[in-house]
């Protein structure tokens, strides 16, 4: 190889090191760079510190064979080239340089504007449109009034309707009371003829009905002897109770129409025990109804009277028992004021008093669980001397 070629050539090393395999001649089909001797040239002037770049080849010479016969004088040299250091990139920055759109270079579209029509025909069309208005608002009261008339004909045949369904209903129903009447005529036949049978079974069942008619009777019988003992005990001046099962009558005392039952002492009362002088009657009306108990309470008021002891506390069915009454000393007071220096609760006081609040109560209670009431007023007067 004559001296000075390939790489011994300064300055074609000088200009790969400045542009690399852009100096080379291209690569042909088999990838071989196949270079010749060019006319020397005069040096290009540096611009910028770099050697000038217009004496790079650019002939592409192919493989051999395309390339012509030349001879090794022909060559300049064999340099066969590749990358020695391999280029690094911010991927990165170069998406974003890839990626990037160039919007000034998209021409602008044009800006879309309304449809217009010149004023002349805008304002024929808009008096058109005016005449229009009025007309359908004229026509629109045509047609409301067209539709009242219509609404007042649909009610008229609305109500030839319903009469000549009435009249259809009338013959339906004389047709069916014809029916009605043909079977029933044929049903008395049936029974015209069972009519013997049936008084057969009707004289049986006649001497069935005579023993539970017997039987009602004798209930009938009780029941109006109940209801008479009520009564003859209510006309004799009892008080019956709120379920009418038992009476309870006021026996003696103090006459006075506006209580039940009244009574007066002092501050010494001398009758014997305390005697309220006043009685109750209790009578039970049921037949068959025991009471098992009789309790004797004073409500809203001072208890100032009391049941003396020792009577029972049933009374059989029919039957009746008396209860004597008597003043409450622990309530009242029942000592000579001048034994005792004081007095106090709702003892006596040093004036005249009189209690109408008091009311005495008379619960009963039955075997059967059932229960009844009667309330009394009372009045007590207290005297201050006696």
């Amino acid at each position: 190889m004559k001296k000075g070629s390939g790489l011994k050539n300064d300055k074609k090393v000088q200009n790969i090191l400045v542009s690399g395999s852009a100096v080379l001649p291209q690569k042909n089909s088999k990838g071989i760079r196949v270079a010749r001797k060019r006319k020397s040239l005069p040096t290009s002037p540096m611009v910028k510190g770099y050697p000038d770049l217009s004496d790079i080849p650019s002939d592409n010479y192919g493989n051999l064979s395309e390339a012509g016969s030349i001879t090794s004088n022909e060559v300049d040299g064999g340099i066969i080239s590749g990358k020695l250091v391999r280029a690094k990139y911010d991927n990165t920055e170069l998406k974003k340089s890839i990626d990037t759109t160039i919007f000034e270079l998209i021409p602008q579209r044009p800006v879309q504007l309304p449809d217009t029509v010149l004023r002349s025909v805008y304002n024929v069309v808009t008096q058109s449109v005016n005449d229009l208005t009025i007309e359908v608002q004229i026509l629109t009261t045509e047609v409301s009034t067209l539709n009242s008339e219509i609404q007042e004909l649909q009610i008229v045949s609305e109500s030839l309707k319903i009469l000549a369904d009435n009249e259809k209903l009338k013959a339906n129903i004389a047709a069916e009371q014809a029916r009605v009447a043909n079977v029933q005529v044929g049903e008395t036949t049936i029974d015209l003829s069972n009519a013997i049978q049936n008084s057969i079974n009707e004289a049986i069942q006649r001497v069935s009905l005579t023993a539970r008619n017997e039987a009602l009777l004798q209930e009938n019988t009780s029941l109006r002897e109940q209801l008479f003992g009520l009564a003859a005990q209510a006309a004799e001046g009892a008080t019956s109770g709120t379920n009418n099962l038992f009476t309870a009558k006021v026996i003696g005392g103090e006459e006075d129409a506006t209580v039940d039952m009244k009574g007066t002492s002092s501050h010494w009362d001398r009758r014997p025990e305390d005697d309220f002088g006043v009685s109750i009657e209790v009578n039970n009306v049921t037949t068959n109804n025991t009471i098992t108990n009789i309790q004797f309470s004073v409500t809203g008021g001072p208890a100032w009277l009391k049941v003396r002891g020792g009577y029972p506390t049933t009374i059989e069915p029919e039957s009746g028992e008396t209860y004597g009454l008597k003043f409450d000393n622990t309530v009242i007071g029942g000592m000579d004021p001048k034994r005792v220096s004081a007095f106090i609760g709702d003892k006596w006081s040093s004036k005249a008093t009189s209690h109408k609040s008091s009311q005495f109560k008379i619960e009963v209670t039955f075997a059967d669980g059932s229960t009844d009431s009667v309330i009394f007023t009372t009045h007590l007067r207290k005297n201050r001397k006696g």
